[in-house]
């Protein structure tokens, strides 16, 4: 628990120090220009370093509650199958006519998991959703679940340009975004 915290902790100064020495390098700069494009230049950068800082101690405050809560939280048995029926149904029911289709591909119907119904519905609909917003006109996401030795994988697949072979480890590290 010592060694998750500290590492939290680290995350959370990386997160916050990026915006922070952007705002201190612009608002140095200011300081010395009388040039009205650069000073608007600057504005900008510091209106989007703001909304960054926001998002990062929104996105603190709310991962310190969602780890409060799992550790008291008791799960229940999830039938994976009739979960990912009812999203992908879902994503179904609210498709205009040019929406990426979302997809059932491969689910073993006896696939059962421990776990936060709600949690795990939000999870796989941030997946889905990122998984359509960069899928080509035209594609699709396909949902699958397996089970692999003692876990189960449920995979969210798309027909986009992938994840950088560089940025595959660092998209499961915490605040990463790419």
């Amino acid at each position: 628990r010592i060694d998750a915290t500290e590492a939290f902790a680290a995350d959370v100064a990386h997160e916050l120090k990026n915006p922070l020495a952007s705002m201190a390098s612009a608002v140095e700069t200011l300081g010395r220009t009388n040039d009205p494009a650069i000073t608007a230049q600057l504005r900008a950068i510091l209106a989007d370093d703001v909304r960054r800082l926001d998002r990062a101690i929104t996105d603190i405050a709310e991962l310190s509650r969602v780890d409060a809560e799992l550790s008291r939280t008791e799960f229940q048995p999830i039938a994976v199958a009739a979960l990912l029926a009812d999203i992908v149904a879902g994503y179904a029911l609210r498709a205009g006519p040019d929406a990426i289709k979302v997809e059932l591909a491969t689910v073993d119907a006896r696939l059962r998991v421990a776990g936060d119904q709600g949690r795990l519905v939000r999870v796989l609909d941030n997946l889905i959703d990122n998984a359509r917003s960069f899928s080509p006109p035209g594609g699709s996401v396909r949902v699958s679940a397996v089970r692999r030795a003692a876990a189960i994988e449920i995979a969210v697949e798309d027909d986009g340009p992938g994840v950088p072979p560089d940025q595959r480890d660092a998209i499961f590290r915490r605040f990463h975004s790419d």
